[in-house]
């Protein structure tokens, strides 16, 4: 959590089977299910209104109207749980906004056009496979691997024909051919190698969710398949540390034709800047400098 951000006081009703939440500030719930931070959110509904995702063996499919969010059917208690914590709903959002958009221009601006996107809360496991199988590849084609791996070895979910992400037990029981079937690619390998590893015990998530920023990310750049980039991702997106500023191709044009006047930088440069600038809002800078530069100029920046 970051210090001093207001908690909202949320509300909960319950009408025909689905419940209502109200009381949270700044979400806009596609652009942060779309933004490119998870993998298995889909668009649903007669008019595309329903985002449609499978969260810690859940279905979630959720609608936003205006101030409230609803959790469409099936909406028990835990899912409903779920779906508070995995967009932090209750966190004040808008006060991040307001303390990141007061950095500089640029920042007000990168606020300004993607209000309302959020970190959301990923499960590290299945967090770590999905930027293990992120190198050198597109959201839709990581998209694709994550959900033929759960196809195969996930377990079912309740209400849907979709299947939950494979434990590390579940996916540690596939050969490296297998997990090729399912359009890994050369990151086949470093996944096998992942989930055994998890599986037996010789890496524990929890433990480096509780190290130390710096700590935490050496020990996931141990894995296979895990570099600087790949590691700050598991660590923003499912770990809660926020000084994580992940630095792909995208990111470090956006930062030096932002900031740097064009001029050649060095990813470990820009994570320096980044750390230096934002402090442990770093991450939430991150994503709305990546959601700025793919949204609002991306011609500038397509060709380095």
């Amino acid at each position: 959590m970051i210090e001093c951000v207001d908690q909202r006081d949320l509300s909960f009703s319950w009408q025909d089977g689905a419940c209502i939440i109200a009381g949270f500030d700044s979400l806009d719930l596609h652009t942060t299910c779309q933004c490119g931070q998870a993998f298995r959110w889909i668009r649903a509904g007669d008019a595309g209104q329903i985002e449609e995702g499978v969260v810690r063996g859940r279905l979630l499919r959720l609608e936003q109207r205006g101030e409230e969010l609803v959790v469409h059917p099936p909406a028990d208690s835990e899912t409903v749980s779920i779906v508070t914590d995995y967009f932090r709903l209750r966190q004040s959002h808008a006060a991040l906004e307001a303390r990141i958009a007061a950095t500089d221009p640029v920042m007000s601006r990168a606020v300004e056009s993607a209000r309302g996107l959020r970190l959301v809360a990923q499960e590290p496991w299945e967090c770590l496979v999905s930027y293990i199988a992120s190198a050198n590849n597109s959201v839709a084609q990581i998209s694709r691997v994550v959900e033929n791996l759960s196809r195969v070895w996930g377990g079912p979910v309740d209400g849907s024909l979709r299947r939950a992400f494979p434990a590390p037990g579940e996916l540690g029981c596939a050969s490296e051919t297998d997990v090729l079937a399912c359009k890994a690619g050369f990151r086949s390998r470093a996944i096998c190698e992942a989930a055994t590893k998890v599986a037996d015990g010789q890496l524990d998530l929890d433990a480096v969710t509780a190290m130390d920023y710096d700590s935490a990310k050496q020990e996931l750049m141990l894995l296979r398949g895990v570099g600087e980039k790949i590691a700050d991702c598991v660590l923003l997106f499912s770990m809660g540390k926020f000084e994580a500023f992940p630095v792909d191709v995208w990111i470090e044009r956006a930062v030096r034709h932002l900031y740097f006047g064009g001029e050649r930088v060095s990813h470990r440069e820009i994570r320096q800047w980044a750390a230096n600038t934002f402090g442990r809002l770093c991450g939430y800078a991150q994503e709305y400098l990546f959601a700025y530069a793919r949204l609002e100029i991306p011609d500038k920046l397509r060709n380095g």
